[in-house]
């Protein structure tokens, strides 16, 4: 269990069970999760993973896609998943991984717009690496993947609530509301939370699921998200320019970042974004 969880005394599976029903979140496939289990065996190496993901083409072809897109920022492209994984190391490929595993296991209701939030989410996970790689650049993979499933509750709670949770979602995107101001009043939890419940039942990796959980929060309690997680958390549509402003104001004043770097990786993003999120519809 995660360290704030202890600390706070909170048992995910009950949560999930007293906001999600008696629905039991989907399992990963079953190749990732050999995968994964061997990702996280002290005495592998990543060269033994690789064998496992090659032997599915599937997979190895989501995997290759990912890490070549322009989006994921490579200096030459990669060939094959022995030299992808080599090249990105366990905790890289593991976030990857994740990244296919979620897409696989959510849910796709007919009247929640897929397209639009895998775009979204797609323009987020771009824009946070680019923006990652001025500001933290160690968290450039923890931010990708962060970014990229920080909303991954949405569906789920979609799904599971559709008559409650509908209409707050409705007024959400018709509105300038913070998803979790609306959320929070209305049920007594928001999407963050839920997202840490899931996270922890899918054994992610704890500062993958902080970086999830926190991607509305100050900072000032657990969980926290790297600061390029947070700023494109108030991206809401695959092109749109609505939020630009605000996240060039944030950079520049806190960080000292020149303006145009950063309207450059917000445009950037956007195109990227569009491209990314071809693998994930």
């Amino acid at each position: 269990m995660f360290g704030f969880f202890k600390k706070k005394k909170v048992d995910p599976r009950k949560e999930l069970v007293a906001v999600l029903g008696e629905r039991e979140l989907p399992s990963f496939p079953a190749i990732i999760m050999q995968a994964l289990a061997k990702l996280r065996h002290p005495d592998s190496a990543v060269r033994d993973v690789s064998h496992i993901i090659a032997s599915d083409p599937g997979l190895s072809v989501r995997l290759l896609k990912t890490v070549n897109s322009a989006a994921f920022a490579l200096r030459r492209k990669v060939d094959n998943v022995q030299q992808a994984s080599v090249l990105l190391g366990k905790s890289r490929v593991e976030s990857l991984l994740l990244s296919v595993a979620v897409k696989s296991a959510l849910p796709n209701e007919p009247d929640f717009d897929t397209v639009h939030f895998w775009r979204t989410s797609a323009r987020r996970a771009a824009t946070a690496r680019a923006l990652a790689q001025l500001l933290h650049p160690a968290t450039q993979a923890e931010s990708f993947s962060a970014a990229l499933l920080q909303d991954m509750a949405v569906p789920m709670l979609f799904q599971a609530r559709k008559s409650e949770y509908k209409p707050v979602l409705e007024h959400h995107r018709n509105s300038e509301h913070c998803l979790t101001h609306l959320e929070q009043p209305e049920f007594g939890w928001d999407h963050t939370e839920v997202a840490t419940w899931m996270a922890a039942e899918w054994s992610f990796p704890e500062v993958l699921a902080c970086a999830i959980g926190g991607h509305h929060g100050d900072g000032l309690v657990e969980p926290i998200a790297p600061p390029a997680v947070k700023l494109v958390s108030s991206i809401r549509d695959p092109a749109g320019e609505e939020y630009h402003d605000e996240i060039v104001t944030t950079v520049s004043e806190l960080y000292g970042v020149g303006t145009d770097a950063v309207v450059t990786v917000l445009t950037d993003g956007a195109e990227q974004g569009h491209q990314l999120a071809r693998l994930f519809l």
